[in-house]
């Protein structure tokens, strides 16, 4: 897997476009399961503690983790 970051790590445990991102890169630290949720669409899914998972949004849609923070960082992608 090759990964490049578009911004700097940041700790997603409010509401946040993470970098108006398109791509998301999350990882879960925070110790126990954590619903990652999309507060425009209202859909989440249950990330389990130290899985990480990419997320395809837009780049005005807000992403929140709860309970807990996770990690979160817009990357590049690329479908072939």
């Amino acid at each position: 897997m090759i990964v490049k970051p578009k911004a700097a790590e940041m700790a997603l445990s409010t509401a946040n476009t993470v970098s108006d991102a398109t791509c998301v890169r999350i990882y879960n630290d925070s110790g126990a399961d954590t619903l990652i949720t999309n507060q425009e669409t209202g859909f989440g899914f249950t990330l389990p503690n130290g899985a990480i998972t990419f997320v395809q949004k837009a780049s005005d849609e807000n992403l929140v983790s709860s309970p807990g923070a996770v990690k979160a960082t817009s990357v590049a992608f690329n479908i072939s």
